[in-house]
């Protein structure tokens, strides 16, 4: 199973992690793990890239995280929409495939 976990304060999303491999098929066949990464890789790439934040992130073999806690209020503003077009892609693969892929919000 793949868990996802969001980091929200103040109603911003200022960080996630992902973890695991869905398990839903085959390396290479997988297309929940295929959607999950393209979803967070495409965030990150529209984060780092299209808005020229320079987030703190780290990606490995069935992992993924994004923090910018310790970004400006300004940039983690310009951030939001990409974050939360991403949780709402999640979740809606959630909806689908729950028994792969588990999202949560956390408030800190």
């Amino acid at each position: 199973m793949t868990n996802v976990i969001f980091k929200r304060k103040d109603e911003r999303l200022i960080a996630f992690k992902i973890e695991g491999h869905s398990g839903f098929d085959d390396f290479n066949r997988d297309i929940i793990c295929s959607a999950i990464s393209m979803v967070s890789q495409t965030t990150l790439i529209g984060i780092l890239e299209v808005l020229k934040v320079e987030a703190k992130y780290c990606i490995e073999d069935g992992f993924l995280s994004l923090s910018l806690e310790e970004k400006s209020m300004d940039e983690i503003d310009k951030c939001q929409v990409l974050l939360k077009t991403m949780l709402l892609g999640l979740e809606n693969i959630q909806i689908s495939y729950g028994d792969y892929i588990n999202v949560k919000v956390e408030e800190v």
